[in-house]
């Protein structure tokens, strides 16, 4: 059964470009510790300084009062600075994470931290998030540390090994100030091929997504394995990806409830296990890609405290019903892909679980609070609090450039809003929007054009008129090189032609081949047209290749080859990364990308001189020179207009790092950065979508675009920010 349908760049199901976690513990938030979790002190008390050992160009340790303090100092070649402290008392053997709390005013010189821990002939490693900040808690459920070398049991664990990564050169203080262990009563399964057979990927990107739900909810949690063969020390279980339950695990499952466990299952089919709730579960629904279910409706007369709607996008549900004569309760409703309501279950809850007809929801704030609720109804034994209202941003300084953009992407073809275009439009402009990327299209096919419940209906004329009735600038937004989305009989007729890009292995992926020339026309084509239809400018997307996966096909070596003008001796093991011509290669793919979008400019010129270009990128000119995304030198030869850098990040020290990497590169008047509201890799609240947007201004860049448009950001994120006149 389907469990995604991948948009676009920025959001969920794109697991190629944008890894929904790409580290376990990267996804890891301070979590405020309740009655859910016991505490076992390990430092203080801390070893002398004079026993830790400082690595490679390291600064030694020092003893403070306030603990033990780590100075920084990146000044050359070296990637890491390290310390080795010993640890004073072993971690208990009930223990189910390590807790650091940790101390750092100033982390921009530091990209990231990792945590080890010596056990044996070997280490455990793990790699939290880390911001700067006074006493930040530091959570690592040890299901997140991945053995390196033959370690011992972690419980045996006897030093531990505190990394700091350099951002760049500079000097900053980090001050361990305490660990501990901590017994946690709340557990999350993490699949293995054995309830999730052939897809082990999507299960842990799905469990970290979920350890990052309960970090923001407030609800302290570990990671366990899926043999659920020692069950008795937790109160909660959750199942974020468990399709494939056999029968023992079932029945250990069913033994936990029996014995007072209590249990949140997402998109499952398992009638026992439903069953075991007071529920069925219902037959599998699917959508066309171009109407997706958009958010959870929640009813707060049935789970007081709930957030209205929580934004959740899928075009796949197995919505529970309820058993007669049970306690058993719809709690949240799907809303369509306009808004409205479809009565259809999303989310049900019983005296002895909770149900969810999909996976678990990105980490919005009102995702947080949803999870925060029903754990506090569910199991009130675990003495959680009640989140905190949301903190107020500060106010926003004035904005320093003329015309600012203040800008937000819109992925699909249609109006999210009941109105339809001049409803979002009206809503959008009241809280100060004033340009709106609309996913228009997939290499060359038109999104509306699939089909889908309702008729498929081109509305440009009508977004186009409703923009205009607020001088909303409207941007065709189309994504060019990746063929997600595009006609089947498309598809096809490519991949019989050859047209299509391939793996190291010879393997078609499904992307269009950039070397062959009359795949460049079909696109330019198809924007040229486009372009005639009055958008105010042609946004692009996936103007790149798929990292280093593609692409050798046939029609790759051929133009490499006759660039280099000789041949290449071993393809493709001589272009691959580390190969004799790995940084020609990149070169010319750099080269490649930058000839279309040439040829592009030229053909939008004579079409249509009025319409603006610009482009999607990754944040650092680094990471996209190596897709072949040279944006900078498209900027400095008025190749586009301006560029969306996405920076999707919560944290403040490396939202600033990448906006000052970007802006060694391209002047500020040509920088639009993407702010990840709703993005895969970060969901934030007002607090830090305030800090993000002042720091555009403090540095006079030419606007900012909240990437997206959902029930987050229009019900909540721009009413705070830019309240209504």
């Amino acid at each position: 059964m389907p469990v995604f349908h991948g948009r676009d760049a920025h959001v969920t199901g794109d697991f190629a470009r944008a890894p929904l976690i790409s580290r376990a513990a990267a996804v890891l938030l301070c979590a405020a510790l309740r009655c859910t979790a016991a505490e076992t002190p390990i430092l203080p008390p801390f070893p002398a300084a004079a026993e830790i050992r400082a690595g490679e160009a390291t600064l030694p340790a020092e003893a403070a009062p306030d603990g033990l303090r780590l100075p920084v100092r990146f000044d050359g070649p070296h990637e890491r600075v390290y310390w080795d402290i010993p640890l004073p008392a072993r971690i208990p053997k009930t223990a189910t994470a390590l807790q650091l709390t940790l101390s750092c005013t100033d982390a921009a010189p530091i990209r990231g931290l990792s945590i080890h821990l010596q056990s044996g002939k070997g280490w455990y490693n793990a790699s939290p998030a880390f911001t700067s900040g006074q006493r930040r808690r530091l959570d690592l459920p040890r299901g997140i540390f991945q053995p390196e070398g033959r370690p011992g049991p972690w419980k045996k664990s006897h030093t531990l090994r505190i990394s700091a990564w350099k951002q760049s050169a500079g000097t900053t203080l980090i001050t361990l100030n305490a660990a501990s262990a901590r017994t946690d009563a709340v557990a999350i399964v993490r699949a293995s091929d054995t309830t999730a057979p052939g897809e082990t990927a999507l299960a842990d990107a799905l469990t970290d997504r979920c350890v990052r739900l309960l970090a923001k909810a407030d609800i302290p949690c570990t990671v366990i394995d899926d043999s659920l063969d020692a069950l008795d020390p937790y109160t909660l279980l959750l199942l974020p990806y468990s399709p494939t339950l056999p029968s023992r695990q079932l029945s250990r499952l069913t033994r936990f409830v029996d014995r007072n466990g209590r249990i949140i299952v997402f998109y499952n089919a398992s009638p026992q296990l439903a069953a075991s709730l007071g529920l069925r579960p219902g037959t599998w629904q699917g959508s066309e890609p171009a109407q997706p279910w958009s958010a959870l409706i929640c009813d707060p007369s049935r789970l007081p405290g709930a957030p209205a709607r929580v934004p959740h996008v899928t075009t796949s549900i197995i919505p529970p019903s309820v058993r007669p004569g049970t306690d058993a309760r719809v709690v949240a409703t799907w809303a369509d892909d306009t808004g409205r309501n479809t009565d259809i279950p999303a989310c049900a809850l019983t005296p002895r679980g909770v149900w969810f007809a999909h996976v678990p929801p990105l980490a919005y704030p009102s995702a947080a609070a949803l999870m925060n609720t029903l754990a506090r109804s569910l199991c009130p034994n675990l003495g959680l609090a009640p989140l905190p209202p949301p903190a107020a941003p500060a106010p926003l300084p004035a904005a320093t450039v003329a015309n600012e953009m203040r800008a937000a992407w819109n992925p699909l073809p249609t109006a999210r809003h009941p109105r339809g275009w001049r409803g979002l439009l009206d809503q959008l402009a009241a809280h100060r929007v004033n340009t709106l990327f609309v996913h228009w299209q997939s290499a060359a096919t038109p999104l509306y054009t699939q089909s889908g419940r309702r008729a498929s209906v081109d509305t440009l004329a009508e977004a186009l008129t409703a923009a205009d009735r607020h001088k909303t600038a409207l941007h065709a937004w189309v994504t060019c090189w990746t063929l997600e989305g595009a006609a089947p009989a498309l598809i096809t007729r490519l991949t019989r032609e050859d047209r299509l890009m391939r793996d190291a292995a010879g393997n078609t992926l499904p992307w269009l081949c950039p070397s062959l020339p009359e795949n460049r026309v079909l696109l330019i084509d198809s924007l040229r047209t486009l372009a005639r239809r009055g958008v105010a400018g042609i946004h692009l997307d996936y103007v790149r290749y798929p990292e280093t996966t593609g692409c050798y096909a046939p029609a790759t070596r051929k133009a490499f080859e006759a660039a280099r003008g000789q041949p290449v001796a071993a393809w493709p093991a001589d272009v691959l990364p580390g190969g004799a011509l790995a940084a020609p290669f990149a070169e010319f793919r750099r080269a490649t990308m930058t000839t279309f979008i040439r040829e592009l400019r030229a053909a939008l010129r004579d079409a249509a001189p009025e319409v603006s270009l610009s482009a999607a990128v990754f944040p650092t000119p680094a990471a996209a020179a190596a897709h072949g995304q040279a944006w900078p030198e498209w900027l400095r030869d008025g190749l586009i207009d301006f560029a969306c850098p996405m920076i999707y990040t919560e944290s403040p020290a490396d939202f600033n790092a990448q906006l000052a990497a970007c802006l060694a590169a391209a002047p500020a008047d040509k920088l639009v950065p993407g702010l990840g509201s709703g993005a895969d890799e970060c969901q934030f609240d007002a607090v830090t979508a305030a800090l993000q947007i002042a720091e555009t201004r403090r540095r006079r860049l030419a606007g900012f675009a909240f990437f997206a448009v959902d029930d987050e950001l229009t019900g909540s994120l721009l009413p705070t920010l830019f309240p209504a006149p």
